[in-house]
């Protein structure tokens, strides 16, 4: 039986130092380990809030990790597609962190990556891992509480993507999401999880939204630590398809039964969330948008928020995306195409075809096409 232990607030130095202590998490680090923390740092733009996680939960880890002795701290990731890490770093403040405290910083894109043999069942049977992940020691996931359009909910697991070539990313989503996910699970082990919920967009991955939800978690199981975070977003954990694969490969429980869920304190409101209705089903027009990568949908979905907050959106058209979206035989509709996969896919009235659009690209494109229309 696993423990995730909990702790609500908006100190975060406190809430990182009680939760370090609760857990014995770091009693063991020496001043020799080599330390690797992984943010999720989807975007490098102004409006990162709620999207990446927030620099100060990563300063709060680093200043516990340092009073232990270790020199050697490294902070990486690699963004999303269309997106920087290096270009992160700077706007969301990691490039002065690490100055203040000696840190290196490593976009995981540009690093050397290993093949490593997938050990489960699905999609792939070699996976590629970045060097810097592979040769640390100590291995500290550091994601943020979100909500994810293709995978409903975005944490640990998920958030290991980011150790992986784009290519390699991108990939995920011509196939089985869910079980390549599962299989990036078995392949890469984190040492210590800590959990950034103080605020996560609830609708989408990108989305310009946060919701406080002023909380952090901590474990060392994946699957275990997502399977409370998917609870307390509102979802049964095996509704969480790539949580349910990693369990039944033996990875971790996702039967809270089986879990030990710890609370160092209570929360200052009794405050459940619960699921948006899925993109398909969120506005009037159709949506075909399998095989998009996460940022080309979660923007997609957001310029949608917009466009059907101005009345602009009908059941007369409909939005195509991704690698391999289904088809229309629909001769009426308007059809819009998003993104440069979706182009050979399917005739448009509108092509937003760069990779990926942006939310304001599409908003403005889309919007335009349709006043005109």
């Amino acid at each position: 039986m696993g423990t995730v232990t909990l702790i609500y607030g908006n100190e975060i130095q406190t809430m990182v130092q009680r939760l370090t202590v609760a857990t014995g998490a770091l009693a063991s680090l020496h001043p020799d380990d080599t330390v690797v923390i992984k943010p999720n740092l989807l975007v490098s733009r102004r409006e990162w809030v709620g999207v990446n996680t927030d620099p100060r939960v990563v300063e709060a880890l680093v200043k516990v990790i340092k009073e232990k002795g270790v020199r050697r701290i490294t902070i990486g990731d690699g963004s999303g597609m269309g997106y920087s890490a290096t270009k992160a770093f700077q706007i969301c403040g990691y490039t002065d962190l690490a100055q203040r405290y000696g840190l290196r910083l490593v976009d995981l894109e540009r690093d050397r990556f290993v093949k490593q043999r997938v050990p489960i069942d699905g999609p792939f049977k070699t996976l590629e891992v970045a060097q810097t992940v592979l040769e640390c020691n100590v291995f500290i996931n550091v994601p943020l509480m979100k909500a994810h359009s293709a995978a409903l909910i975005t944490c640990s697991l998920k958030n290991l993507k980011g150790v992986m070539p784009r290519e390699m990313k991108t990939a995920f989503h011509r196939v089985d999401l869910h079980r390549a996910i599962a299989q990036l699970a078995s392949v890469l082990s984190p040492d210590l999880i800590l959990v950034d919920g103080l605020q996560g967009n609830l609708s989408s991955e990108s989305g310009h939204n946060p919701v406080a939800m002023e909380t952090m978690l901590m474990g060392t199981n994946p699957v275990e630590v997502d399977s409370v975070v998917a609870d307390m977003l509102g979802y049964a954990p095996r509704a969480i398809r790539h949580i349910a694969h990693s369990a039944d490969a033996g990875l971790g429980t996702c039967d809270l039964g089986q879990i030990t869920i710890r609370a160092l304190n209570r929360p200052s409101r009794d405050e459940r969330f619960v699921p948006p209705p899925h993109y398909t089903k969120r506005f009037p027009c159709s949506i075909s948008a399998e095989g998009a990568c996460c940022t080309c949908l979660g923007n997609l979905i957001f310029a949608l928020e917009r466009l059907h907050e101005k009345g602009l959106l009908s059941k007369e058209q409909h939005f195509f995306a991704g690698q391999k979206p289904s088809t229309s035989s629909n001769s009426k509709e308007m059809r819009f195409v998003i993104g440069q996969c979706a182009v050979k896919y399917e005739n448009a009235d509108v092509i937003v075809d760069n990779c990926p659009p942006t939310a304001n690209t599409i908003y403005r494109r889309v919007a335009s096409a349709i006043r005109r229309d």
